[in-house]
């Protein structure tokens, strides 16, 4: 841009562009705005994406903490009727909504998750970490996992599906342990791992560790 030329009012803004054109400098504020907005919504396209009740690759799944508490004696009932093994589950939620109830900054009444594509060759751990705090709050812990099993159960899954049967996703989701460790959640039937979605793995946090097999697992907290 050359040269400005004040007309009758600050509207009639005239600049004389590189080309020799002469346009509205309000003209022009707005082509820049439209710009922005357009980048803006680029860089942010992970976070428009459907969100969902039924829990799927590459969508936002909403944990509704209000919905969960008005459910517990369904949630108890369903975990019981899995015998030994839903007690040991029943046991495992109740700890983790107590740690909740105690953190509502960390865990607010709404939650929502997210599970990557997998389309790379490799992430490191640290690199996966980075990606959830790229799109929302972080990866999502152990405490997480267990609101959305519970919240899979409100939402008609039984406990046959989610405690014993093979996880239908393709990729195991890595999360970050409470501790600060590494965990692995669920199954993936793309790698012949038979393991339940309720299934938990822990292991030490190794930022370097190159990860060929797994897609991490994003959460947000979203104001009610």
């Amino acid at each position: 841009m050359a040269d400005v030329f004040k007309k009758e009012s600050v509207e009639e803004l005239y600049v004389q562009l590189s080309d020799g054109r002469m346009m509205l400098l309000a003209d022009i504020v707005r082509d820049y705005e439209r710009l922005l907005k357009e980048e803006h919504l680029k860089k942010d396209e992970p976070s428009k994406k459907t969100i969902t009740s039924k829990l799927k690759v590459g969508e936002w799944f909403r944990i509704d903490r209000d919905v969960i508490a008005k459910n517990r004696e369904k949630i108890r009932r369903v975990c019981n009727k899995a015998g030994d093994v839903g007690k040991v589950y029943w046991k495992r939620f109740e700890e983790s909504n107590k740690i909740a109830d105690e953190n509502p900054d960390q865990y607010p009444r709404i939650i929502e998750t997210y599970i990557f594509k997998h389309d790379w060759e490799y992430k490191n751990e640290q690199e996966m970490r980075d990606m959830c705090k790229e799109i929302g709050d972080g990866e999502c812990d152990e405490v997480i996992c267990d609101l959305e099993l519970q919240m899979r159960i409100c939402n008609g899954e039984s406990a046959h599906a989610l405690f014993e049967e093979a996880d239908k996703l393709l990729r195991v989701r890595v999360i970050q342990l409470r501790n600060g460790g590494t965990g692995y959640f669920g199954g993936g039937a793309d790698s012949d791992d038979y393991n339940p979605p309720a299934h938990l793995y822990r292991i030490s946090f190794s930022p370097n560790y190159k990860n060929y097999e797994d897609t991490p697992y994003a959460f947000r907290g979203v104001l009610s």
